[in-house]
């Protein structure tokens, strides 16, 4: 989405560290939009746009890895799956199963998933899917908000040389246009946090 004109672009690096099993149980960071939002003062935002980033900066160039899974040891027989998940949101949510694009309050969703065969001798085969469901798709005018927003994430199996007992990061970026809020958008807000 390009920026308009009365759009503000935030950016925030948040870290997040995963165990020697390749797992991250749901953690957040917030991002802090005091400077933008005030229930008191009818301040909000419109956010327009939300994009996510992985980074690892125990790499040379600090991406994120195309392999979730590690080979096994030569010969071995094995099925891997590694996972991802990504979301933004103005609730924090216990379990990272609740969090779905029909869950209230969640702005965007991203998952990455791998699954690695590997067949001995007769070689290996993976299958990797990215999904996105962003703002523009969920919520085409922007999603008001009058508070801070919180980035989840949670990881699972992710095994790969360098990403097990490693911290990594995420970068965020947010398209968002401030706007004057309403009762009838504090109402609505309201409404859809009740939705399920």
């Amino acid at each position: 989405m390009a920026k308009g004109a009365n759009d503000i672009i935030l950016r925030d690096r948040l870290q997040f560290d995963i165990d020697a099993n390749g797992d991250t149980a749901l953690v957040y960071g917030r991002i802090d939009l005091s400077d933008y939002v005030s229930i008191v003062e009818n301040k909000g935002l419109a956010i327009k746009e939300v994009r996510f980033m992985l980074r690892d900066p125990n790499t040379r160039l600090g991406n994120w890895p195309v392999l979730l899974v590690d080979n096994p040891a030569p010969g071995v027989v094995a099925l891997n799956h590694a996972q991802v998940k990504v979301f933004a949101s103005t609730t924090a949510y216990e379990l990272v199963t609740d969090v779905g694009t029909a869950s209230p309050n969640v702005l965007c969703v991203y998952t990455q998933s791998q699954t690695a065969t590997f067949d001995g001798p007769n070689g290996q085969s993976i299958i990797r899917q990215d999904e996105f469901f962003g703002t523009p798709d969920l919520h085409p005018e922007g999603y008001d908000v009058v508070t801070d927003l919180l980035i989840g994430i949670a990881c699972d199996g992710l095994t790969a040389t360098p990403l097990a007992s490693n911290t990594c990061e995420i970068d965020v970026m947010l398209i968002a246009e401030p706007k004057k809020i309403t009762q009838k958008d504090l109402t609505q807000m309201l409404t859809q946090a009740q939705d399920l």
